[in-house]
């Protein structure tokens, strides 16, 4: 009656995933033992409650890639885009977080496999992707992280060789390449991430490396811990935003239906303040909301547009679920081709250049926050951009490794001035932000 895999954390079977055929429901059990020893992969997926419908399928929908790469995911599988089991049967043994999901049939490998990518290889792939693509690898799919960017899992070992792994190794990194309409974009990323390190934030360690003529900005995993000693990666559990509020991945941003006249008004999606309702309910609710705060405010300062409900990740275990740091900070204003709206509001607001004191107040009002906090909060973040752009480090120390062009140089100088002119409005909003009456 229904086609099953087996939920696995580490070498143990902890459950079964099932797709029912009558119906293609899919549904998720726990063994007696792991409720008793072990932790929920969800909070839509507990030991306790009964599981909604949805429930499985918004978080196994989550944990698979996006755009371009899930409709090439699913036509090599033969199958529909929708059709979440087959695609998690495919590369189920290398997702996010700490669980693989394998067929019964299949018994986790003990063995560590390693296979190098050379560099040349690589390039070749990079050369031709609009013909030979990044998805199939040895004939087999590799990609299994959510985002539209082009992405391969990738293991890095001590010698600092990229290639493929399975069996007790799996992906540690994931390199980051440019789309063909979207020239700078990884050099963008770049500085945006090392701006919000130099500030202070908890942010993903980013490299940026050069194959070929192909930027690459390779991406240290947080989920993932290679163990020399025992030759194994160790994986810790994570769960998006989305996974975290139990909506699919058509639901990352607030206006799920989109920004059109007839219904912009509808916002059933991912939202500040249903993020900030499930940081209350969380193990360390002060952290979190703290956390979430001055992530809205960088991205505000830095114009990244796109921080929707899928650029948050909380580590989610056994009485815990705690931010991850950021990633996948880019400043959108600098590429007419992406949309120049909000992902998720600030109060009533989508428009990033009518955000003023006004709106940030809203902001602070709707997510029921103290507006003192979030003033003095985006006082300093704001302060701390414009001295690190002023002392302007990040690109001369990339000029000077010879991984960037003059050209390229020169861009990074008009993203940094585009975040120095947005980090001086804001600034200049914090005073009002208390006194505006709404």
């Amino acid at each position: 009656m229904a086609y099953s895999l087996d939920v696995i954390y580490g070498q143990q079977v902890i459950g079964q995933l099932t797709q029912r055929i009558d119906t293609g429901l899919l549904e998720l059990s726990y063994s007696q033992q792991w409720q008793e020893t072990g932790f929920a992969i969800s909070p839509a997926l507990m030991f306790e409650k009964q599981h909604g419908k949805a429930a499985a399928y918004n978080f196994l929908d989550n944990l698979l890639p996006e755009g371009e790469a899930r409709k090439l995911l699913a036509q090599d599988l033969g199958v529909n885009e929708k059709q979440v089991f087959p695609q998690i049967k495919a590369i189920g043994s290398d997702l996010c977080g700490s669980f693989s999901f394998l067929s019964e049939q299949v018994s986790p490998s003990d063995e560590p496999i390693f296979r190098v990518i050379k560099e040349e290889e690589l390039i070749h792939r990079l050369n031709n992707k609009e013909d030979i693509g990044l998805l199939q690898w040895d004939e087999k799919p590799r990609l299994s992280v959510a985002g539209v960017q082009d992405k391969l899992n990738v293991f890095v070992n001590e010698h600092d060789e990229i290639g493929l792994a399975d069996g007790t190794l799996s992906s540690t990194y994931i390199l980051k390449f440019e789309r063909k309409d979207c020239v700078n974009l990884v050099i963008n990323e770049y500085f945006c991430m090392r701006l919000s390190e130099l500030v202070g934030l908890p942010t993903s360690e980013v490299t940026l490396k050069r194959f070929g003529k192909h930027p690459a900005l390779l991406v240290k995993r947080f989920d993932r811990k290679y163990d020399v000693t025992s030759n194994r990666v160790l994986r810790k559990h994570v769960i998006d935003g989305c996974q975290a509020l139990n909506l699919p991945r058509d639901y990352k941003y607030e206006r799920n239906l989109g920004d059109g006249r007839d219904v912009k008004h509808i916002r059933d999606g991912a939202s500040l303040e249903k993020s900030f309702s499930f940081c209350r309910q969380s193990s360390e609710p002060i952290a979190n909301m703290q956390w979430l705060i001055n992530w809205q405010l960088f991205n505000l300062l830095i114009s990244n547009y796109d921080s929707h409900g899928k650029n948050i990740s909380f580590f989610f275990g056994a009485g815990e679920s705690v931010f991850t740091p950021a990633y996948d900070l880019v400043n959108v204003a600098m590429f007419d081709q992406f949309k120049h709206t909000l992902a998720m509001g600030m109060g009533d607001e989508f428009e990033p250049d009518t955000i003023n004191a006004y709106q940030l107040a809203d902001f602070a009002d709707s997510c029921q926050l103290d507006r003192k906090i979030v003033s003095s909060m985006l006082n300093e973040l704001a302060t701390k951009v414009l001295k690190v752009l002023a002392e302007n480090n990040i690109a001369p120390e990339l000029e000077a490794a010879g991984i960037i062009s003059d050209e390229e140089a020169d861009y990074l100088n008009q993203v940094s001035k585009h975040i120095r002119k947005r980090a001086r409005h804001l600034l200049g909003q914090t005073d009002e932000i208390t006194l505006i009456e709404l």
